[in-house]
């Protein structure tokens, strides 16, 4: 994987050169989106930074139906550079009405001269003319070009949830998302909007008011979707009880955890070592309390020993990693990383950090299996199929629960609770 160019993109001025930069970068080696992000040179809330964002993440958005189209007009796949404009400048004209269509055009026009050959320019103006009539040429009956998905992906999920869901939830990934806070407090501040999910507020910009900061720091509220209050509801655990995170940063579970345990307990958090685990620290310090004790051990779940780990808890969180189908909405490059064979992947990982998640769990206690997938393969069916071997023959479901985003309204997610007999 090759590394991003910072003397380019540190000398860039305006968004729309560092939304090409990044994308042209993206494309080169595909990793994830929001750590492409961390490093525009344009600080948090500034117009460059949000026309940056926006123009970038909605090219990749939109980027598998533009894609469709290009290869209708190119004979080969263009530098990295010319490509990015391209994807941009195609995002601009889907998004916008015909009239700004010539503006749009004119402007990745000229950037193509400044930075890209005579050829490459002229390649530019003569595609983009064509792109909004061929985009209006796309219909429903290709789902996966109408809504820019990759098509053994929209082909999966035809199998598994039939034809009748598809348009809702492929429609449903193209939203740009809505951003929630929780808010464990009876200080709610005055411009953020209730929703439906108790204690969770829909943010009305993309900017955090000082009001919401200040709860935030005082360790009462939680940037988080609705989606992630399913796994800590149903392992519902108590005051007083212990608690093992695993899988735990950036540590918003155990924020719910905690509220729930009334401040009163314990909860040990693993996570791999990485830059995760300062996130993971900052949040749980805010939930520090003589009466609330946290810690953090950096590990491999699958590497854990009784050493490392020497008493058996009242309750275990596995919030394991996953596909994250069910996040694609929020997480729009998902749709260009994810690979098919990369689900049963998953699960067989999955299978095995339950194994390991299980040897901690008390006589008597609670093991819950959480992913934000919305593949069966990843959810249920690692759970029974661990219910039918020899660790999971002392465990029984209690209760199951998924959360699809076309019917829910908020992020997908997967959980199961079992019990320790």
């Amino acid at each position: 994987m090759r590394s991003i160019n910072f003397s380019k993109l540190k000398s860039l001025t305006n968004g729309w050169e560092a939304a090409t930069c990044l994308l042209a970068e993206y494309r080169e080696s595909p990793r994830k989106a929001n750590e492409l992000l961390e490093k525009l040179p344009f600080a948090t809330g500034s117009p460059e930074r949000a026309q940056a964002q926006f123009l970038f993440l909605g090219a990749l958005r939109h980027g598998h139906r533009t894609k469709v189209i290009l290869d209708q007009f190119l004979h080969k796949r263009p530098r990295s550079e010319t490509e990015a404009l391209l994807f941009i400048a195609g995002f601009e004209l889907f998004n916008s009405s015909k009239d700004k269509h010539p503006k749009v055009i004119h402007h990745a026009v000229e950037k193509a001269k400044s930075c890209l050959s005579h050829s490459e320019s002229r390649l530019i103006n003569a595609v983009l003319r064509k792109l909004p009539n061929a985009f209006e040429s796309i219909q429903p009956t290709d789902p996966a070009t109408y809504f820019s998905h990759p098509a053994w992906l929209v082909q999966h999920w035809i199998e598994q949830f039939g034809a009748h869901a598809i348009q809702s939830l492929l429609s449903w990934n193209q939203k740009t998302p809505d951003n929630h806070v929780e808010i464990l407090s009876s200080e709610i501040p005055p411009e953020v909007i209730t929703t439906e999910w108790p204690n969770f507020y829909r943010l009305p910009s993309g900017n955090l008011s000082e009001t919401v900061r200040k709860l935030l720091d005082k360790g009462v509220a939680y940037i988080k979707d609705p989606s992630t209050r399913i796994a800590p509801a149903l392992l519902s655990p108590k005051p007083g009880e212990s608690v093992l995170d695993l899988c735990a940063a950036p540590g918003g579970k155990a924020f719910d955890m905690a509220g729930s345990m009334k401040g009163s307990g314990r909860i040990l958090a693993v996570d791999l070592p990485g830059s995760r685990i300062d996130r993971l620290r900052e949040n749980l310090d805010r939930l520090h309390s003589p009466t609330f004790e946290t810690s953090i051990l950096e590990s491999d779940i699958l590497e854990l020993d009784r050493e490392q780990i020497p008493d058996l808890y009242d309750a275990v969180m596995l919030d394991a990693p996953c596909s994250n189908t069910g996040v694609i909405q929020r997480r729009t490059d998902i749709k260009w990383r994810l690979q098919p064979e990369d689900i049963p992947k998953c699960a067989h990982l999955q299978s095995q950090l339950l194994h390991s998640a299980s040897r901690f769990v008390k006589p008597g206690g609670r093991l819950l299996y959480s992913t934000c997938s919305i593949e069966a393969s990843e959810n249920l069916n690692v759970v029974e199929d661990f219910l039918a071997s020899r660790s999971g023959a002392a465990f029984s479901l209690k209760a199951h629960q998924m959360a699809y985003p076309w019917e829910t309204g908020h992020d997908g997610a997967g959980a199961c609770l079992l019990i320790r007999g």
